[in-house]
């Protein structure tokens, strides 16, 4: 653990890993935009959700590449499309920083 928890703290953080553990495992995907979100969930990492989806799928003929991922995670999810909210905001959370320091390089923090 990286912080300390107290008993009602942890309880309410695995209900929402479960929660997030079940939504995940129930994913039902229906369009390609939907595998590669599946796929990011379950790899957490576009170079592998990209090696991962070369295997199997080209996009007009060519294979996919990873800056087509964050495409995909990034954009607008269906309103019943739980699993793609999630995702899309973790994302744009893992990738806060990066994208911070990308928009104005003469910014010091």
């Amino acid at each position: 653990m990286k912080t300390f928890r107290t008993l009602e703290q942890a309880k309410r953080d695995l209900q929402k890993l479960q929660e997030y553990v079940n939504l995940i495992e129930n994913y039902q995907p229906q369009d390609f935009a939907q595998v590669v979100v599946f796929t990011y969930s379950l790899f957490g990492n576009i170079e592998k959700t990209a090696e991962y989806l070369n295997q199997n799928y080209l996009i007009n003929g060519r294979s996919i590449e990873p800056k087509e991922i964050s495409y995909f995670i990034t954009s607008t999810p269906a309103k019943d499309d739980l699993l793609h909210k999630k995702i899309k905001t973790l994302y744009l959370k893992k990738t806060r920083a990066n994208r911070r320091t990308s928009r104005n390089p003469f910014q010091y923090n």
